[in-house]
């Protein structure tokens, strides 16, 4: 057993003690006590040496607690020869940097009567990167990378802002961000989010659901008990006009007539999974240019004459009000996604240049209609079968409507049903699998009306 100190000190002093009786012999009996007492006297004094001994034995071997001969340890870890000495851990940065985005690949299969029997679709490659400064300031910016039909490498941003986090109920962004009118441009678009391999009717590109502004933006959320209202409200440079007299709402960089678009939308959730919502967007579009004018200078408002001219009654001038609102509604719970939006938007008529140069051109009040419906169930609700479990049947109707604007309605104006069925490798893994047919109301009745294509589209999202 592992004696302490003070144990080896008791044991050496009774080993001392028991010697010291060895070295004086014991005392007759016949000794006077006078003799007894001496030698007494001389053992008390050889232990008290003994004592002082062990002592300053003690001291030497057991370092001070404290004092100021002590010798400070060395504040480097000891070198060893050969071996180089560790670094010290270095600081945690105030920046944080994550990539993220998506990539797809699709492929069509037209029937008969459209002329081509199949297409692989253009591929796309969205990265995104997301740069953070401790709890002030997040970086976020994505491109699009597509390969249009004709070959081309198609390069667009598709956002980059500064999000200034005010408050936890407050954000203030800045740049070019997605549109908060509605829900699907900002919050379903990426091709591994969307149930479907395409946008409904309306919401895509060159429909009537703003894209993306250019400006400043105040969002957040309010928490009310288990309830919580979501706002964001945007002031931006606002849509543009093409030369068919088109509402462009991509997120242009400059403002042709110095008036600011505001838009904005509110939303209200009694419960965390079920979203109900408004979207509003007041602004003003000017036309385009004559050949040789420059559509970014101020002037007079221009008119041409009418029958309504002699009543005292001008016609509409260059810069006209474009005006949309919506509703949309949204449940999400365990495997079911369900959708409902709607938006119109309408342009006053407006004096545009004609292609000839010269005279003026009256284009009609523009009226824009598009709404979808949309339910999809994941099979692990039924089953927790590996396999049938990761597939997701989806349906959506939807409808685009379009009125005084006859080449766009023409063109877009449908009514679209989608069946479609999903299967999901991964939670941002899918292929999507849709049957589509479409009815292009807007044609004439010689034309082709009909057209239904089975889609393929393979997403990932990193």
């Amino acid at each position: 057993m592992k004696q302490g100190p003070g144990q080896m000190r008791k044991a050496l002093l009774f080993t001392t003690f028991a010697a010291g009786l060895a070295m004086f012999p014991a005392p007759a009996f016949a000794a006077d006590d006078q003799a007894l007492l001496t030698r007494i006297e001389q053992m008390e004094r050889a232990l008290s040496d003994l004592k002082a001994r062990l002592e300053q034995t003690e001291g030497r071997s057991v370092q001070p607690a404290s004092g100021p001969d002590r010798e400070q340890p060395s504040a480097e870890p000891p070198r060893y020869r050969g071996v180089t000495p560790r670094a010290s851990p270095p600081v945690l940065s105030d920046t944080s940097i994550h990539i993220a985005g998506y990539a797809d690949a699709s492929l069509a299969l037209f029937d008969r009567e459209s002329g081509a029997g199949s297409s692989f679709g253009s591929a796309t490659f969205n990265p995104a990167l997301y740069v953070q400064y401790r709890d002030l300031v997040l970086m976020e910016s994505e491109l699009e990378i597509a390969v249009n039909q004709e070959g081309e490498t198609e390069l667009e941003l598709e956002f980059a802002q500064l999000d200034f986090l005010l408050h936890d109920n407050v954000t203030l962004v800045a740049g070019k961000f997605l549109s908060p009118v509605g829900q699907f441009q900002e919050r379903l678009h990426p091709s591994w989010i969307n149930r479907l391999a395409d946008a409904p009717p309306g919401f895509g590109h060159d429909g009537v659901q703003p894209t993306a502004e250019m400006g400043l933006q105040l969002r957040g959320g309010i928490p009310l008990g288990r309830s919580r209202v979501t706002y964001a409200l945007a002031v931006g440079n606002g849509p543009r006009l093409n030369g068919a007299g088109g509402v462009m709402t991509e997120g242009f960089g400059g403002d042709d007539n110095g008036n600011k678009a505001i838009s904005g939308r509110i939303g209200f959730l009694p419960v965390p999974y079920f979203e109900v919502g408004a979207s509003l967007l007041r602004a003003r579009v000017r036309g385009p240019a004559g050949e040789g004018g420059d559509a970014h200078v101020e002037g007079a408002p221009l008119t041409i004459a009418s029958e309504e001219e002699e009543e005292g009654v001008g016609l509409p001038a260059t810069d006209v009000d474009y005006n949309l609102w919506g509703v949309d509604a949204a449940y999400t719970r365990g495997p079911w996604d369900v959708r409902f939006e709607y938006l119109r938007a309408g342009r006053d008529s407006i004096s545009i240049p004609m292609e000839e140069g010269g005279s003026m051109e009256l284009l009609p009040r523009l009226r824009l209609t598009a709404w979808y419906g949309q339910l999809a169930y994941r099979l692990s609700g039924l089953t927790r079968h590996p396999v049938l479990g990761n597939f997701e049947p989806v349906v959506r109707y939807g409808e685009y409507k379009i009125d005084g604007l006859d080449e766009l309605k023409e063109e877009a104006q449908e009514k679209r049903f989608d069946l479609g069925l999903n299967y999901w490798f991964a939670p941002s893994i899918v292929l999507h699998s849709a049957f589509q047919i479409r009815r292009f109301t807007g044609r004439h009745a010689d034309d082709d009306r009909r057209d239904s294509r089975a889609l393929f589209k393979l997403a990932y999202g990193f």
